[in-house]
This record gives structure tokens, sequence and C-alpha cells, in this order.
């Protein structure tokens, strides 16, 4: 089985209704808490052989708003044990960051040659001030790579950029994008992906 997860309905509300029997979705709620306890329930209770991650996210400069951008690793942006000798982000027992699955990430290019990349950093608040770093920010994506790592399982992200930090009017910009094309990016990221495992 391929789970397709998003943390809200505004994200896979154009796709929830496809009938797709190898591919089922997953709706975690917002939050890192939210997206390790939800998909950690799922894989119990069934086999679960690939994640995709798919939803919106901030972002810095220089990426833009609506730009599609494949994950190459995921951390945390507000767990900090470095007094103890760890990396800004790690969790003790696990990698400096989680890492997307090659052949998944090789799976996206295929199907959108031209597709930018970036490194994920997830915390448990909406940032809009800006960082020195070129990255993606969202709230759930590094848990998701936890809970997939504790077992083993392969795991994808591709987010859509719905804001970028320092820019103007970034509460009512964001609110825009949600509610418009958002969703309307994210349906055809999962027609592409997933048509032929559908057939």
């Amino acid at each position: 089985m391929i789970l397709v997860v998003a943390a809200m309905e505004e994200e896979a509300k154009l796709f929830l209704e496809q009938d797709f029997p190898q591919v089922k979705i997953l709706l975690t709620g917002v939050g890192k808490v939210n997206a390790a306890m939800s998909l950690a329930e799922f894989i119990v209770q069934n086999p679960v052989n690939a994640i995709y991650n798919l939803g919106f996210a901030g972002a810095t400069r220089p990426f833009e708003v609506s730009d599609l951008v494949l994950i190459s690793d995921a951390a945390y942006h507000d767990f900090d044990l470095s007094l103890f000798g760890y990396h800004k982000g790690q969790v003790p027992g696990y990698p400096i960051k989680f890492l997307s699955d090659i052949s998944l990430m090789n799976k996206v290019k295929s199907v959108i040659p031209n597709i930018k990349s970036g490194h994920l950093y997830t915390g448990d608040y909406f940032m809009t001030h800006e960082r020195e770093d070129a990255c993606v920010i969202d709230m759930e994506g590094a848990a998701l790579y936890q809970v997939a790592y504790k077992n083993h399982i392969p795991i994808v992200s591709v987010k859509v950029i719905s804001d970028v930090m320092g820019m103007d009017n970034h509460y009512d910009s964001y609110k825009k994008f949600e509610s418009s094309h958002g969703a309307h990016m994210l349906y055809e990221l999962f027609i592409k992906l997933f048509k032929e495992v559908s057939s």
C-alpha cells in the first residue's frame, strides 16, 4: 500500500475522493504530535510500503509562492539539545537529519523533471521571520519522517510553497493561497504520481 499523508483537508480536498485501490490517504491534523500519532496508529493497523507527504509549506527566499519543492531531508527547528552535544534539531537516538528515500525521490523527478529541491525544517509554530539558510518550513514533516524511520518505511515529501518568510501581508497572502490554487497544484501532483498504480 502507498500512503499519502497530509495535515489538513484544505490540502487534500481535491484528491480525497480519488478511488485508487493501492493508494490510501491519511489526514493527520496540524502539528508534530498529531502527525506522529496519526501515522503511527495507521501503520500499526495497515501494511504500508511507501509514504508520500504532500502539503503546503512556508519557505525562505529564493523559493517563491507556488513553487513545488521535493524535500531531500527533514529536521526540527524547535528541538535543541545542543548543550548536550547533539546537533540542533537532532533527537537522541536518531540521525541528525531524516533523509528522503532515493527511489521515491526519483519517482517524483520522473513525473516533474524540473522540480526544485530543498531542506525541510519542522516546528510547532507558524514561522514568519526570515532565516539565513534557504529552506522549507512546515509543522508536521519531520515528525512523519521520524515515525517512518523508526518503522523502516521509505518516505518522501513534496511541498507547495504557500508563503515566503518576510513577505508583505504574510497572513493575508497565505489565506489567499490556501483558498485558491494550492489544492489544485497538489491534486495535479497526486494524479501524476499515482495514475499508473490506479490502472
